[in-house]
């Protein structure tokens, strides 16, 4: 082959070549306009994709604010930031009677290279809240959005400070529902990242915290049993948990208290519980710790509060370990 053939077949491929990246670089130059209705990747694994709403580009152009559909407790649609592989153009009305080809999703070009200083963690002020009365689902996920904002909230340094602010803000107020581990409202907190310390409070501070009064009085109390294992005629049998009556607990108004027990009849005084008490059993409200009393041990009385048949009444813990319990009804 002469030099010249040669030359011209480089020269060909080099054009080639350019004209595929100008091409890219225009594919990832599309912008979606505010209000237009794109897909976005709701789930991974298995994969799936929903239609939501395209809001606005977020700034250095690797993420897109996406109005998701409308859920019970976002009926305008939860606004969350996707990556543009996570998005892509929602196929017209009418391709739902033939199959189309969709377009991939965008991919954002890889950035330079650039040394940043880590911003310096967010100090727990100005993250708390000063509302009133029971917080709803909508409350809490509202409370996590307004301080964590549209972007990655892993990625946000003051996180766990929001997450400890809306802790105490549960204990303070109360909710007016029963959490639970699964279902949408589970599904929205865990995309902030929410932690035991939250789930734990959530699901413990049911109803308005209690009074110090709602705590007197004399109380009917179970004890719960462990799984026990025995041997009958060569025979191994398992008995599950189950209660049983443990006697009964008097609180007076007085500051005494009269524990009667299978073990025998406990007299002593009892005070107030601290707030540092109470949260470490992830109780808001009021408590009170009844002194020297049952194996010698000082032991926290709270409210408690369960769906089902009992309703509310109150636990007993030991103080020092939370591990041993009794519950009391009326």
């Amino acid at each position: 082959m002469k030099i010249s053939s040669i030359k011209r077949a480089v020269t060909a491929f080099v054009l080639l070549a350019m004209a595929a990246v100008f091409g890219s670089g225009l594919a990832l130059a599309q912008t979606y306009q505010p209000g237009q209705q794109i897909e976005y990747k709701a789930q991974n694994w298995p994969e799936k994709w929903e239609v939501g709403t395209y809001v606005r580009d977020l700034p250095g152009g690797t993420q897109v604010l996406i109005s998701e559909k409308p859920s019970q407790f976002f009926p305008e649609g939860f606004q969350r930031a996707y990556t543009l592989n996570e998005v892509r153009e929602a196929a017209p009305p009418e391709a739902a009677q033939a199959p189309v080809a969709r377009p991939a999703p965008r991919v954002a070009p890889a950035p330079a290279p650039v040394v940043r200083a880590r911003p310096a963690a967010q100090p727990a002020r100005g993250v708390g809240g000063a509302g009133a009365g029971l917080m709803s689902q909508q409350d809490v996920l509202g409370f996590l959005q307004q301080r964590l904002g549209d972007g990655d909230p892993f990625m946000n340094p003051g996180r766990e400070a929001v997450l400890q602010a809306l802790r105490e803000e549960v204990l303070r107020r109360g909710v007016d529902f029963h959490s639970h581990a699964i279902g949408d409202f589970a599904n929205q907190l865990g995309k902030f990242g929410a932690l035991s310390n939250v789930t734990y409070a959530l699901s413990d501070n049911f109803g308005p915290p209690a009074v110090q009064g709602e705590l007197l009085g004399a109380w009917r109390l179970i004890k719960v049993g462990a799984t026990t294992s025995v041997t009958r005629g060569g025979n191994n049998y398992q008995r599950q948990e189950y209660a049983g009556l443990a006697g009964s607990l008097t609180v007076n108004a007085n500051g005494t208290y009269l524990w009667n027990s299978p073990s025998g009849m406990l007299r002593g005084n009892w005070r107030a519980a601290s707030a540092e008490e109470m949260a470490k059993s992830d109780k808001g409200g009021a408590g009170v710790v009844l002194l020297a009393a049952k194996s010698g041990a000082d032991w926290l009385v709270h409210k408690r509060t369960e769906e089902g048949p009992e309703g509310t009444g109150i636990m007993i813990r030991d103080l020092a370990t939370r591990n041993l319990r009794e519950r009391g009804t009326r």
